[in-house]
């Protein structure tokens, strides 16, 4: 099944360079009155959204609780292994005065092209990029296959990991530095891919709000 999934114009980048062969994802809360946890059986370990608002007395021996004291809810992945992704990014239409050009869109990774309109065509906007979101499927030209799929929190990343992410290193005199705090001048990718994050998200989901988040592994699609 073919899926979109949405990257900034870095991100794109660093795909294509065949830097970046993993992404983090904000698990989103179905529910506010629940937290995203671990919950183990018997039968494994699954993530489960546990509600957080009813009384100690009803709830279970462990501390959790059941959302309307129903069965834990699980949380399903949003992909799965062997699924394809094609990459939504920055674009805009590429046209004629007489028609439209043999590359019918042009990618803001790439730079405006050499000749030839470029804009949003249907508005009729010359020079200006198209935000990722609103690219269609036919504008797509990165797919992605999908090699794994789990669930942890943001701080768990690993400094490998944290490479795979695309990220560069973070100087140790970075504001963000963990290891600065510590006085230990070394820089890495850890504190780089920390600044990274922090700049596309803001409290409760940056790195110090440590949100569950999906870590998806993915290699290009070259069918």
């Amino acid at each position: 099944m073919e899926k979109p999934i949405l990257f900034n114009t870095e991100m794109v980048k660093a795909i294509i360079e065949d830097r970046k062969t993993c992404t983090r994802r904000i698990i989103k809360k179905k529910y506010e009155n629940a937290n995203v946890d671990w919950f183990e059986n018997k039968y494994g370990k699954r993530l489960v959204y546990v509600q957080n608002d009813i009384p100690a007395s009803i709830k279970n021996p462990n501390g959790t609780t059941t959302h309307k004291l129903i069965a834990m809810e699980e949380i399903k992945k949003p992909y799965k292994v062997g699924d394809i992704l094609y990459v939504r990014e920055t674009y805009a239409d590429h046209w004629l005065p007489d028609g439209y050009c043999k590359d019918r869109y042009v990618y803001k990774v790439d730079g405006p092209p050499q000749f030839g309109y470029w804009g949003n065509e249907d508005r009729g906007k010359f020079n200006v990029w198209i935000p990722s979101i609103h690219m269609p499927k036919d504008a797509a030209r990165i797919f992605l296959k999908v090699v794994s799929i789990k669930a942890e929190r943001i701080q768990d990343i690993t400094e490998e990991d944290a490479m795979k992410e695309g990220a560069g290193k973070a100087y140790y005199s970075s504001i963000y530095s963990s290891k600065a705090k510590h006085g230990e001048k070394e820089d890495n990718y850890i504190d780089g891919f920390h600044e990274l994050w922090n700049e596309c998200y803001r409290w409760p989901k940056t790195w110090e709000g440590n949100p569950w988040v999906w870590v998806i592994e993915f290699e290009k699609n070259r069918e």
